[in-house]
């Protein structure tokens, strides 16, 4: 029997539209001009992010401020504007795989960091560091949202009554806004009680790329690669735990291994990308959800899809928020937030509510 993407047989279905699995079928050809949009898109998105801002810098000079950082304009782009363009498209690549995997693992549509209130951890951690407890803050940023991370995600699992059978996407998304919600209150609540770091710590609040550097690049990029890579060699793993626990077992996968192993890898790319870049919103959901539509549901395709997805998303986003009160610019998370709150309503609405 062969488990390609393009050969799988779709399980039965049961009546209850809750518990149907996805159809596992992807055509090579709608795969291929997908993925040239969206190669085009990005090439896009990138020049014009590098070349708008408070200094318009023509296009044909593009290429010398990349390569040869001699003179000022040259220096706007090499230090301000590319960092900014390359952690876009590193956080966007983090959270949108991070989003997919949390669905596959949890089996539930609704799944994504932001929902499963995974980002709000990591980010009431690294706050509560710079305010409250300052011996914590010698310790690396992302370490701390790695633990917050994971903090919240089990929490929200536990919530959810995970160890009770199959948990409906209803009462997961339910579980995840009222932890995410609780998080942020309680982040909320340490900056009022330390006005003086207000102003270092709002940034996480929101979430964007606007104060990006090659620092935040380097801390980010080794433990993309691992989670990106992780996620990549588990996509076969994916695909037969989307045909059903007891389908998956009877072809040889070890279920509880495939979950443990990509629930560590959300935890890996949540938390990295949240270090850098703060709570960037609905990248996890939107983007899985749309390339599904797409291409299919093979993992093996929608994955690598997905990196490229989320980093034009957020490279778009980043560069529609220059554009909202010039010359002040506003977060990337605003406009994400903008365009995901809709999304998330309209498939919470398509889900049939449970007890």
């Amino acid at each position: 029997m062969s488990l390609s993407a393009g050969t799988l047989p779709r399980p039965a279905e049961s009546g209850d539209g809750e518990h149907r699995r996805p159809r596992i079928v992807t055509s090579k050809q709608r795969v291929t001009w997908v993925t040239a949009a969206l190669l085009l898109v990005l090439v896009a998105g990138i020049v014009w992010s590098l070349s708008i801002g408070s200094q318009h810098i023509p296009l044909t000079r593009l290429p010398g401020a990349i390569f040869k950082p001699d003179e000022t304009d040259e220096l706007i782009v090499h230090s301000i504007r590319l960092p900014r363009v390359v952690l876009a498209l590193c956080v966007g690549a983090a959270l949108a795989v991070a989003g997919a995997l949390m669905q596959a693992v949890a089996a539930n549509p609704l799944a994504a960091p932001e929902i499963m209130g995974v980002n709000a951890g990591a980010v009431l951690v690294v706050v509560l560091a710079v305010t409250i407890v300052p011996s914590l803050s010698g310790a690396p940023t992302i370490l701390l949202a790695f633990g917050g991370a994971a903090a919240a995600g089990i929490s929200v699992m536990l919530l959810a009554g995970s160890g009770r059978g199959r948990v409906s996407p209803v009462r997961l998304a339910l579980a995840g806004v009222t932890a995410s919600s609780l998080l942020i209150s309680l982040t909320q609540v340490l900056i009022i009680f330390d006005e003086n770091s207000t102003d270092s710590v709002l940034f996480w609040l929101v979430g964007g790329v606007n104060y990006a550097g090659w620092h935040d690049i380097r801390i980010l990029l080794p433990w993309l690669v691992f989670g990106l890579l992780g996620s990549f060699a588990l996509a076969r793993s994916l695909n037969l735990l989307a045909l059903g626990d007891d389908m998956a077992r009877g072809l040889g996968q070890n279920v509880e291994r495939t979950r443990i192993f990509g629930s560590a890898l959300v935890i890996v790319l949540c938390g990295a990308a949240v270090s850098v870049a703060g709570p960037v919103a609905f990248i996890g959901l939107i983007v899985p959800h749309i390339l599904r539509r797409l291409v299919g549901s093979s993992y093996t395709v929608l994955l690598p899809l997905c990196s490229i997805g989320g980093g034009v998303l957020i490279l778009y986003a980043d560069v529609v928020s220059r554009y909202v009160r010039p010359p002040y610019e506003v977060p990337a998370g605003v406009v994400t937030a903008l365009i995901g709150a809709p999304i998330f309503v309209y498939l919470a609405r398509r889900q049939k509510v449970t007890s």
